[in-house]
């Protein structure tokens, strides 16, 4: 009964956590208008960009004012995925519901994290539930109460001269 709550208590927890992993990336990438057009977007008045290349690599800062109060970005990205981009010049866009949200025009770099996100988020999700709902937790509880929450302590198999066959029984025994 206690495995059986530890158990639960460690699936609701990887859950949780990947959910908020999901839902943050999903509601991000629909703030960034990743997934269609639900919130207006403009360009800042104020902006300060910070542009360093070296040789494999492109760092753009920048900064934007919107209502009085400083909002900050940054992209960092592979020198050849900058210049597939094809971007002539830098234009921020910000979320006028949301501010602080804001991607570079012309460069999906945002939208792409985010989606990366949700993918990983859904298969560590997807695995948890399927692990949960295909194992056999009665054999393992049962396994577990038996051995003293050892399953690698089972008996010796004297009969079994070689003794790397002889840990890999005991390793995977069948019960």
């Amino acid at each position: 009964e206690q495995m059986r709550s530890i158990v639960k208590f460690f699936l609701v927890l990887g859950l949780l956590f990947w959910g908020a992993g999901f839902i943050y990336s999903l509601s991000y990438l629909i703030a960034l208008n990743g997934m269609g057009n639900f919130f207006q977007v403009e360009e800042p008045e104020n902006v300060e960009i910070n542009i360093e290349r070296d040789s494999s690599d492109v760092n753009i800062q920048y900064t934007y004012e919107v209502n009085n109060k400083k909002y900050s970005s940054d992209y960092k990205m592979v020198k050849g995925y900058f210049e597939k981009c094809k971007v002539d010049s830098i234009v921020i866009k910000y979320n006028t519901r949301f501010p602080m949200v804001s991607y570079i025009e012309g460069i999906p770099l945002k939208n792409r994290k985010q989606k990366t996100g949700i993918l990983i988020s859904s298969f560590f999700i997807l695995f948890l539930l399927l692990i949960w709902r295909l194992s056999n937790r009665k054999k393992w509880i049962k396994t577990y109460k038996e051995t003293g929450k050892s399953p690698w302590m089972y008996p010796d198999d004297k009969t079994i001269k070689n003794p790397w066959k002889r840990i890999m029984n005991r390793l995977l025994k069948k019960m």
